[in-house]
C-alpha cells in the first residue's frame, strides 16, 4: 500500500515536472519572438536614423557646397588668378575630403571631389594642403525646394543597400506663387562599414 501511494506521488511528481518543463518552453519560445520583434523594431528606426542624418548633409552639400551655392573664399588669389582659399568650418583639404566621403559612397563622392562640375575640372582643389576654390567653376542656381521639416519614407532596406522617397516642398517663382509637395527619391549602400548615399540628391 505504501508502495502504491509513493509510486503515485513520484507519478504525480513527474506529470507536474514535464508540465512546468513544457510551460517553460513556451514562454521561452515567446520571449525570443518579443526579442527578435523587438530587434526588428530596433534596426528600422536605426536605418531611419541614419538616412535621416545623410539626407541632412546630402541637402548642405547640395545647397551650401556644390549645387545652389558654393563655399566662401577669401584673401588673394593663392595660385594664378582664379585660385582662392576656402573661408568655411574645413580646416584643410583633407578635411573637406572625408567629409563627403562620409556622406556619398565611392564612385559619387570621387566625381564630387574630382569632376564637379566638369570630368577633370573640379571646383574645389587642393593646394599644399588648403581647400581652395577655383572662382571660374563656382556659380549659384536657382533652387526652390525646402526640406525644412521633410518627411523619409524608407521604401526598402536590407544589410547592402536601402532606397527612400523624401517629401518637401517647392515654391516656384510666379505671378501667384504656389507651394507643392515635392518628392525625390534616394538610396544608399552600406560600404566600408557605413551607410553612404549613393547620388546627390536634388
Amino acid at each position: 500500500m505504501k508502495y502504491k501511494k509513493a509510486a503515485a506521488l513520484a507519478a504525480a511528481v513527474l506529470m507536474l515536472s514535464g508540465c512546468q518543463s513544457s510551460k517553460t518552453e513556451v514562454n521561452t519560445e515567446t520571449v525570443n519572438e518579443e526579442q527578435a520583434a523587438d530587434e526588428t523594431v530596433e534596426s528600422e528606426d536605426s536605418i531611419d536614423k541614419t538616412i535621416t542624418a545623410l539626407f541632412d548633409q546630402n541637402v548642405y552639400c547640395m545647397t551650401r557646397i556644390f549645387g545652389a551655392c558654393h563655399l566662401p573664399y577669401e584673401g588673394e588669389p593663392v595660385e594664378g588668378d582664379n585660385i582662392y582659399k576656402v573661408n568655411s568650418e574645413f580646416s584643410g583639404y583633407s578635411e573637406f575630403e572625408e567629409y563627403i566621403r562620409g556622406v556619398y559612397a565611392k564612385d559619387e563622392a570621387d566625381r564630387l571631389l574630382y569632376d564637379c562640375p566638369y570630368e577633370g575640372e573640379p571646383m574645389y582643389v587642393n593646394v599644399d594642403g588648403m581647400l581652395c576654390i577655383n572662382i571660374n567653376l563656382a556659380g549659384a542656381k536657382g533652387y526652390y525646394v525646402d526640406w525644412n521639416d521633410c518627411d523619409i519614407t524608407v521604401n526598402s532596406a536590407d544589410g547592402e543597400k536601402c532606397s527612400f522617397t523624401s517629401r518637401g516642398s517647392i515654391e516656384e517663382p510666379a505671378a501667384v506663387p504656389e507651394k507643392k509637395d515635392y518628392y525625390a527619391d534616394g538610396s544608399a549602400v552600406f560600404e566600408n562599414g557605413q551607410w553612404l548615399l549613393e547620388k546627390v540628391i536634388y
